[in-house]
């Protein structure tokens, strides 16, 4: 079955945004991470998820061995620093791609809310 799927310019879709937790505490470097999100589409085996994340301000070790994400910022500001120390910052309309085997310090500087697709090849 073929479908369209709304998001809106604020990243919320038809059911909206709800408390979530997707940043594994362990990953942690600084700040708490109040996270929202929705997904909006999700293949049966996870290999694709399409959704919406907000968060407040935090910083993480982000490591994505097997997964490549794309991103489109609505509304707040990030800095990823990539494992060679530059520092790339993004604000809404902005976009980034973080490809697989990527790892490196993500920090939300001011409240975040992003429109992602995150790709995880099954074997």
């Amino acid at each position: 079955m073929t479908s369209i799927i709304r998001i809106g310019r604020d990243g919320a879709g038809a059911a909206g945004l709800e408390k979530c937790s997707v940043v594994p505490p362990e990953a942690v470097i600084s700040g708490a991470a109040n996270e929202q999100g929705e997904v909006h589409f999700e293949t049966a085996d996870g290999s694709l998820v399409i959704g919406t994340w907000e968060s407040t301000p935090y910083a993480e070790i982000l490591s994505y061995p097997d997964s490549t994400e794309y991103c489109t910022v609505v509304s707040g500001k990030l800095a990823i620093t990539g494992p060679d120390g530059k520092v790339e910052t993004f604000g809404p309309g902005e976009s980034y791609v973080l490809t697989a085997g990527f790892e490196g310090r993500f920090e939300v500087l001011e409240t975040m809310r992003k429109i992602y697709v995150l790709h995880t090849p099954k074997a």
